[in-house]
């Protein structure tokens, strides 16, 4: 069946143009991976079916206006990424920013050295009713002794001291955290009931300590997400400069269809138009 031809002159001059349209289309302003050629096409065709186009430059100019808005919906989805990224390297930063400082780099290392505070806490103060044979990691046990000790020196001279008094090689238990405990208090000329209520008083503030530094951690990374609700200033600053960009030649070509149209339908339309962007105080 032969191909109709065109009956009308706004018809002859979409035909004409079907073949540039159809070139300019060809390679969609598509991002594989990110935006869908479909999604582009949809968009498109609704652009074109609101602006209705009469004849070639309309359409020129609509499919014009279909690509810079949909590039200007890039950019929003842009700095939504940017924005994200930023409040996501929020715990990164604030880790590189103690480095040197000696301070938990991050809320689970806090937590961390909490836990290990309370549980030395919870060996102190049980440690009169807690069975002698009971097994008590080596780590809690020393860092029950080290926190007692003012110096590295003094918890060196505990040690040696204590476990004379213990089972020098022998695993960490209860009764031997008690027999070491006990000798330096003997040596050190303490009542022993002195000695262990020092070692709960420091445990607990030990505790309360890195309970307080949890929160001021998390505190801190809050106040750093907070701050990240925008992108950084170069990343801004090089949106807003693409932004304006689309929009001075979306709302050049918005104004040109706009002129067009009001010709075509016999009403005055004006030779020039100023679109002003960043007016003083506007």
């Amino acid at each position: 069946m032969p191909r109709r031809k065109p009956t009308s002159n706004v018809g002859t001059a979409l035909a004409r143009f079907n073949a540039l349209r159809h070139g300019i289309t060809s390679t969609a302003p598509v991002i594989p991976g990110v935006e869908s050629v479909e999604d582009w096409e949809a968009y498109r065709e609704a652009i074109i079916a609101a602006i209705d186009p009469q004849d070639a430059m309309e359409s020129m100019l609509s499919d014009r206006i279909a690509v810079l808005s949909w590039r200007l919906r890039r950019v929003a989805r842009y700095e939504c990424s940017a924005i994200a990224a930023g409040r996501e390297r929020v715990e990164f930063d604030y880790a590189r920013s103690q480095e040197r400082t000696g301070a938990p780099p991050t809320v689970a290392e806090a937590e961390h050295r909490l836990q290990d505070a309370r549980r030395c806490l919870a060996i102190v103060e049980s440690l009169l009713e807690t069975p002698p044979g009971t097994r008590l990691a080596t780590v809690d046990a020393e860092k029950i002794l080290e926190d007692l000790a003012e110096t590295a020196d003094q918890l060196l001279e505990d040690l040696v001291a204590g476990i004379d008094e213990a089972e020098r090689d022998g695993p960490w238990t209860a009764g031997r955290l008690l027999a070491v405990l006990r000798a330096i208090a003997d040596r050190d000329g303490d009542a022993f009931a002195d000695m262990l209520g020092a070692a709960v008083s420091r445990a607990r503030g030990i505790a309360a300590g890195w309970q307080l530094e949890v929160a001021r951690i998390g505190d801190e990374i809050d106040r750093m997400r907070e701050e990240r609700l925008l992108p950084d200033a170069a990343t801004l600053d090089r949106i807003i400069r693409h932004e304006a960009s689309l929009n001075r030649m979306l709302y050049q070509a918005l104004n040109q269809l706009e002129a067009m149209q009001s010709r075509r339908n016999g009403a005055p339309a004006a030779l020039h138009r100023v679109q002003a962007f960043g007016l003083p105080g506007g």
